[in-house]
């Protein structure tokens, strides 16, 4: 009991000097232990080396920072880290993806105190939800896209919204676009892509999936066509829910994605790759007693 009250004001002390330069002697001092007594506590009580914990937890603040629309430069000097390129790589080796993938998907609070009993569960892989490891073929995406610029747009939730105050009319857009593939498998796609880290700008494809070659002649000129890429992807399918709650679910998933499952995952995020939404009858509450539910495709490789 003793040890884990050592360790816990341990992780107190780290949260609270979180933007300073930490070293292992400083903490070991502070916590009445030499230096090699103490990382071997602590790396037997949690799981984790201590310099990796305390790189982790800079990183987990910097998530806040970078949902927040903060520039990554300013970001990385705020945490310690030299230059904009060591940050980001410090951050895709800790969660497996880039910042700016982070700050268009998904919604990040401020950390709060970590707890000792949190952090053995979060290294056990206690909070993650597990996806489907799937192989899938290449496939035709064919939409409408359009160019916006965070904070405008921050996350991929937001641009249904945004386009209302655009005059953007989504639902027509779909409506023209089934009935133009009519003979296509019914479903929904959407992808950010082609992504500005340092401008925030990005472009947002509302489309669905063509896989009828009669309906391919029928794509549009002011229609986008994307040729989505096969290979090896992490399928999560939300839960289940009632409509109104359907959004948050999906906000959730995303969340789930960034926070537990990448960093913890022997696969990190394929940047070659585009991840994506895909929706189909599903998603078509009005047909299934007021309940939804849809999927997101993650490109993945071994780390």
């Amino acid at each position: 009991m003793e040890d884990n009250y050592i360790i816990q004001n341990a992780l107190n002390i780290i949260d609270n000097r979180i933007t300073e330069g930490i070293t292992p002697q400083e903490l070991a001092k502070e916590c009445g232990y030499s230096t090699f007594h103490f990382s071997r506590l602590f790396s037997r009580a949690t799981r984790i080396t201590l310099m990796a914990y305390v790189t982790r937890r800079k990183l987990q603040y910097a998530l806040y920072d970078v949902s927040c629309g903060e520039k990554i430069i300013d970001i990385a000097v705020k945490y310690g880290f030299e230059t904009h390129a060591g940050f980001t790589k410090a951050f895709k080796k800790c969660f497996g993806y880039p910042p700016s993938l982070y700050r268009i998907h998904a919604i990040c609070s401020r950390p709060t105190r970590m707890e000792l009993t949190e952090l053995i569960s979060i290294i056990l892989g206690g909070n993650i939800v597990y996806p489907e490891i799937v192989e899938m073929k290449p496939f035709i995406a064919v939409g409408f896209t359009s160019r916006h610029k965070m904070p405008n747009v921050r996350f991929t939730h937001d641009i249904p919204l945004y386009w209302e105050t655009i005059n953007l009319a989504h639902v027509d857009n779909l409506t023209r676009l089934h009935n133009a593939f009519s003979k296509s498998r019914h479903c929904e796609v959407t992808v950010c892509f082609d992504i500005n880290p340092l401008t925030s700008e990005f472009t947002y494809l509302l489309g669905v999936g063509v896989d009828n070659p009669e309906d391919l002649s029928r794509i549009k000129p002011d229609m986008y066509k994307m040729k989505m890429a096969g290979g090896l992807y992490a399928k999560f399918t939300t839960p289940l829910v009632e409509s109104s709650k359907h959004t948050q679910n999906v906000r959730d998933t995303w969340k789930n994605i960034f926070d537990n499952w990448l960093p913890a995952s022997v696969y990190k995020f394929d940047e070659k790759r585009y991840d994506f939404e895909y929706y189909d009858e599903r998603d078509h509450s009005w047909e299934n007693n007021g309940m939804a539910q849809m999927d997101i495709y993650i490109p993945i490789q071994k780390r």
